[in-house]
């Protein structure tokens, strides 16, 4: 009894050493959250986008300059359409990348909404998130025309 007692204290005494030892550099992993807002000066859809719609799959890519921990940003998702698709309606689905300059890149499942050509799109993962909007004026896409590039300028917001 007498011998668990003095292992007992001892160790309970060592404990506090543990939080008061220095630590080496890397040795006690940091979290560090990457936070910004972006105007995003490209956002580009690349695909085949028709007034009249139908399913359809496309590609967008983002870039912009941003405020915050990270400096800019790019985006490149794969989308697939849940129904029709046309330039100016439609709802999708995908994933791609989220690339803050200065982390990790992160794979993100993704959502798109067109209204009229407003954009909304949200990105995210178990660990980061994301949520910004654009807007384009698809105007040969509009005119009955089949337009294989949109582009736009917009916003973004992420957490990574």
């Amino acid at each position: 009894m007498r011998r668990t007692l003095v292992l007992a204290g001892g160790l309970a005494g060592a404990v506090p050493l543990l939080f008061a030892a220095p630590w080496r550099a890397g040795a006690v992993p940091t979290l560090l959250t990457h936070t910004a807002v972006c105007s995003v000066t490209s956002y580009t859809l690349s695909g085949n986008f028709n007034v009249v719609g139908g399913p359809a799959s496309f590609t967008v890519h983002a870039a912009g300059g941003c405020v915050g921990t990270s400096g800019n940003v790019n985006v490149d998702l794969a989308f697939n359409s849940i129904g029709s698709w046309s330039c100016d309606a439609g709802v999708a689905t995908g994933s791609g990348a989220l690339a803050p300059n200065n982390a990790s890149t992160q794979l993100v499942n993704a959502s798109l909404v067109n209204v009229g050509g407003e954009y909304v799109i949200e990105l995210h993962n178990p660990s980061s998130a994301a949520a910004g909007q654009f807007t384009t004026l698809p105007v040969q896409c509009d005119l009955g025309q089949t337009q294989t590039s949109v582009a736009g300028t917009g916003t973004l917001t992420f957490s990574v």
